[in-house]
């Protein structure tokens, strides 16, 4: 542990609220869990954190690589207790749970105990990562990557390497990744048998199956629910991503399935279903295989499963990319949904989307694609109305007709919604925020300076003073103006004379005073930006010029306290040189608005 990081977990005195139990694998304090620096130590310091929490209990986990045994047992795995919390992707030195990072300080469960994981080397892992038993819908652990689990022994031993839930365990598991899990059975990932757990926003990834379901096999009154989760590379004999057997209302919405396979006769490279009735809802099966049966996406054996706002294309059977690789057999419930090749169902549609490239996973409706605006807004489930990147269902786009069933914006098929463009700089929403170009500070799928909350979105006002080369100087803006700096919130001039000296001045109160041979729309006193110059032609004078300004890093400086307070009204307009006007001064129009939150 460097000193910097020591000295800063020294300075915390005291946990953030009672209840809160820390585990650090570096710690070297008291090892107690009381603090940071004293926070439970070691491979073992989550195992000791479970055993001492109570419920109403947090447990607070740096990153670092913890084990449920530290002696070797294969038999123990990490458990769940009910009304606690254990919260993963802490750096240490964090008070408040939305100050851990997971996605950068990856905190790992592990079910390699003896730390000899390698090429064919996982005989001595645990059998299972997580077991559910006993637990409930409060018992949650939120943050972690689970690998590891070889679940090759007999009895419950040869399933669900990475969790195993029986006879009524129902845990929450959010924000968490499946990865290199290991079965003979069913479930690399998990075994479910009449239990009910709930993942959200969570990865199964590379997990092996055995002879049943790569990522999942799920049986007998399963009631299993899976939103925004993403279903990737996973393997089986059959089911190379879920399988689904037995009286098992499973629900699947929001969420992404491709590149899993099938390696047996039994197909089902995405999803295989026996003699149940799921309901999945807006997911996309794209890019999944059989490689010894024809079912490569969605493959159902006397089963009633209800698919609805699903897009399922491109899965590939032993017949190639053909209409039993994607949904067989015909005839069941699948509507508003599209599927290519095409596949009969009220309201499915069988035109090729076409996608956006950006984020992680580019299987986003682009715009003017088929399915946009064509689901059916019942068939969104009613808790789950975010897509699996976070932003919100729902979302009209006025260019395509609409063509789904239900009330106001209509939903779209597949794992998201498709983009809009908010801030109109001709780049998806979506892209911005994966770029970073854009910020979403409260985390709803909406760039930040699309959003004024206390504030009052930008409009133009009063008039411009034409300029000596008979151009009307104009005002712009794009973005809204912040008290906690969401993004940029550009003011911006245009028509205005090149190679010219200018500054945007602002004050609390506006007016329409004759000024220099224009209009003055800016009540006094003004406050003055610094000067910067227009750009535009290097020679002549004509009206090439531009001026941009930042308000929101201009905020920041803390220059101005008042700019601060949310909701506080400001006027501004553009300054600029104009050598050839009687007045030397040209006059762009005026901008006015309230800061936002």
């Amino acid at each position: 542990m460097s000193a910097i990081r020591l000295a800063a977990l020294l300075a915390l005195a005291a946990p953030a609220f009672a209840g809160t139990r820390y585990v650090d694998f570096a710690a070297t304090g008291a090892n107690n869990g009381s603090s940071w620096a004293d926070a439970y130590s070691g491979a073992g310091g989550l195992t000791a954190a479970l055993a001492a929490s109570v419920s109403g209990d947090e447990i607070w986990v740096a990153d670092g690589t913890y084990t449920p045994s530290t002696s070797g047992v294969r038999s123990v795995s990490f458990t769940f207790k009910n009304g606690v919390t254990v919260y993963g992707g802490f750096a240490g030195g964090e008070t408040s749970v939305a100050q851990r990072n997971f996605v950068a300080n990856v905190t790992i469960l592990s079910g390699d105990l003896a730390g000899n994981d390698g090429a064919n080397v996982f005989t001595d892992n645990s059998f299972h990562v997580l077991n559910g038993a006993g637990s409930n819908s409060t018992a949650v652990y939120d943050g972690f990557t689970v690998r590891g689990g070889n679940a090759n022994s007999a009895s419950n031993d040869d399933r669900g390497g990475g969790i195993l839930c029986l006879s009524g365990a129902s845990p929450t598991l959010r924000n968490c990744i499946f990865t290199a899990n290991r079965c003979t059975f069913g479930g690399g990932a998990g075994y479910i048998n009449g239990a009910s757990p709930t993942f959200l926003s969570c990865t199964f990834d590379a997990n092996l199956g055995g002879s049943f379901g790569g990522a999942f096999d799920m049986a007998n009154g399963v009631g299993a629910t899976f939103d925004r989760c993403v279903f990737k590379n996973n393997s089986a004999a059959r089911a190379g991503g879920i399988e689904i057997f037995g009286s098992s209302p499973v629900k699947v919405s929001n969420s992404l399935f491709f590149a899993n396979t099938s390696t047996g006769s039994g197909g089902g490279g995405a999803i295989y279903i026996s003699g149940s009735n799921p309901q999945i809802r807006n997911c996309t099966v794209i890019g999944n295989s059989a490689t010894a049966n024809a079912g490569g996406g969605i493959l159902s054996s006397g089963a009633s499963p209800s698919i609805i706002n699903c897009i399922v294309q491109q899965n590939t059977g032993t017949g190639g990319m053909n209409a039993a690789a994607q949904v067989t057999p015909t005839g069941l419930a699948v509507s508003y949904s599209l599927v290519v090749p095409a596949y009969t169902g009220t309201g499915n549609l069988s035109t090729p989307p076409t996608f956006d490239t950006c984020g992680p996973y580019p299987y986003r409706l682009a715009a003017g694609s088929s399915g946009i605006d064509a689901g059916q807004n019942s068939g969104v489930p009613a808790a789950f109305t975010l897509d699996l990147g976070g932003s919100p269902r729902f979302v009209d786009v006025p260019s395509v007709a609409n063509t789904g069933v239900g009330t106001g914006a209509l939903v779209d098929m597949g794992c998201y919604e498709a983009d809009v463009d908010c801030n109109a700089n001709g780049i998806p929403d979506a892209c911005d925020l994966a770029s970073g170009t854009s910020l979403d500070v409260n985390a709803n799928g909406i760039p930040d300076e699309c959003e004024c909350q206390g504030g009052t979105p930008p409009s133009a006002y009063c008039s411009a003073k034409l300029n000596s080369q008979f151009c009307t100087p104009a005002i712009g803006f794009s973005g809204y103006a912040s008290a906690s700096n969401f993004g940029p919130f550009l003011i911006t001039a245009s028509n205005v004379l090149n190679q010219k000296s200018g500054l945007l001045f602002y004050g609390y109160s506006q007016q329409a005073a004759p000024f220099l041979g224009g209009t003055l729309c800016v009540g006094s006193p003004v406050r003055r930006t610094p000067t910067q110059v227009s750009g535009g032609s290097a020679t002549g004078s004509n009206c090439t010029g531009t001026y941009s300004f930042d308000f929101n890093a201009y905020i920041a400086t803390g220059t101005d306290p008042l700019l601060s307070n949310v909701g506080q009204p400001v006027f501004a307009q553009w300054w600029s040189r104009d050598p050839q006007d009687p007045f030397t001064t040209g006059l762009t129009n005026a901008v006015q608005f309230g800061i936002c939150q």
